[in-house]
């Protein structure tokens, strides 16, 4: 619309009557219009300047209106850029003075005693119709912003619904897209439920298959213990030690990987009396384990998982730093659990690889010093379930700080 508008010249303004040049050559007002009018004296009489012409009949006519002799008035205009021959124009009725019109740049001149009286006039810009047109798209542009807002936003909803479902953490265990939209977009969000389903059955395959070894490896750990018990002391207590090493990576796999299934019912807890109680329960044990801060925080949860996801974390803590410091804050609508250790913390490159299952990050695979690899795994899923996120940094004084930050339970 602004190409067409304003590539090509804009509409003629008011044009000056020839009435209104006879008024104008009297020192009368300035014609309505975008014309502006310069006035001055002249001894010689203007000159015609290169495109320009003298018009002697729109001459004759001011002067018959201003009582002067036509050789009094001089009347130059710019020259049309064409000129077409016209053999009736004889024949046409000579238009009056009030029908006559001037355009452009216009230069009137009277001769009055020793001198000219010039008038020179030069019709401007249609800005009228610039601030019409301008007003009008405006307005127009307005008008169809909102709907056209609206409608882009109806069809681009089904594609951020896909985006935000593809995004989730879990996806397996996320509910199906609902199926709107163009039929492109539904035949994506038919494609992407059938692939999270055919997800959810891989994962909950390779689940059953690894709980079902898992458990089945107990039996014959079981039967050789019975059988280490006739050997002589030294060798069997060492080999007792290898056989409860394995015992606690099956415990720990199948507590892992029993918690990719369903989750409990979530009830309304409060998670301070539960880290307190397990900070004294590892203190009694002989643990370094102290409880630096705390605050009432009622959430809605599983405390059996809460309880091993803090545990988890201090448990590592103590590990690799002798002792665990822990503190609970509360900011906004979330809870926060920060553990902090004295060890030597963590290369940055290794933090986001703490809670893969498996990873260790002493390199190590002493038992005693290392785990298993799957502590901080467990810890990240019970987080996970809960609405919440597991963070590790490293301390500026040294050490490691792991924090489980979870949402507060909305008050009605």
């Amino acid at each position: 619309m602004m190409l067409v508008a304003f590539r090509g010249p804009p509409p003629h303004a008011r044009p000056m009557m020839l009435g209104e040049a006879a008024a104008l050559m009297q020192g009368g007002p300035v014609p309505t219009g975008s014309w502006t009018v310069t006035r001055y004296r002249s001894d010689p009489p203007p000159l015609m300047e290169p495109g320009q012409m003298e018009d002697r009949g729109m001459a004759a006519q001011i002067a018959g209106l201003l009582g002067a002799r036509p050789s009094d008035v001089r009347v130059l205009r710019e020259q049309p850029p064409m000129r077409m021959a016209d053999p009736d124009r004889k024949l046409w009725p000579q238009p009056g003075p009030d029908r006559m019109m001037l355009h452009g740049s216009v230069l009137l001149a009277r001769h009055i005693g020793d001198g000219w009286q010039v008038v020179q006039a030069r019709q401007g810009a249609n800005l009228r119709w610039y601030a019409i047109t301008l007003s009008l798209m405006a307005g127009i542009f307005i008008l169809l912003l909102l709907p056209a807002y609206w409608v882009a936003r109806r069809i681009t909803q089904p594609i951020r619904r896909l985006a935000e479902g593809a995004a989730t953490e879990r996806p397996e265990r996320a509910d199906p897209l609902p199926l709107t939209g163009p039929p492109e977009v539904r035949a994506v969000g038919a494609a992407y439920n059938h692939m999270r389903a055919r997800i959810a059955d891989y994962l909950n395959e390779r689940t059953a298959m690894l709980v079902a070894i898992a458990h089945d490896l107990r039996t014959p750990m079981t039967r050789l213990s019975f059988r280490l018990e006739a050997l002589p002391d030294g060798p069997r207590a060492k080999a007792q030690a290898d056989v409860e090493e394995m015992r606690a990576m099956v415990t720990d796999l199948l507590d892992f990987m029993r918690g990719q299934g369903d989750a409990a019912a979530h009830v309304r807890i409060d998670l301070s009396a539960i880290v307190e109680t397990l900070a004294d329960d590892l203190a009694d044990i002989g643990q370094d384990v102290t409880v630096t801060r705390s605050a009432r925080a009622v959430i809605r949860g599983d405390a059996i998982a809460l309880r091993r996801c803090v545990a988890n974390l201090v448990e590592n803590a103590v590990r690799y730093g002798g002792s665990a410091r822990i503190a609970l804050a509360i900011v906004g609508g979330r809870v926060t659990v920060a553990v902090e250790d004295d060890g030597p913390g963590v290369p940055p490159d290794a933090i986001e690889r703490l809670c893969e299952p498996f990873y260790r990050g002493e390199a190590s695979r002493n038992r005693e010093t290392g785990g298993v690899g799957l502590g901080l795994a467990i810890a990240r899923r019970i987080a996970d379930d809960h609405g919440g996120r597991l963070d590790f940094a490293n301390r500026t004084e040294g050490g490691l700080r792991a924090s489980v930050t979870l949402p507060l339970e909305r008050q009605g």
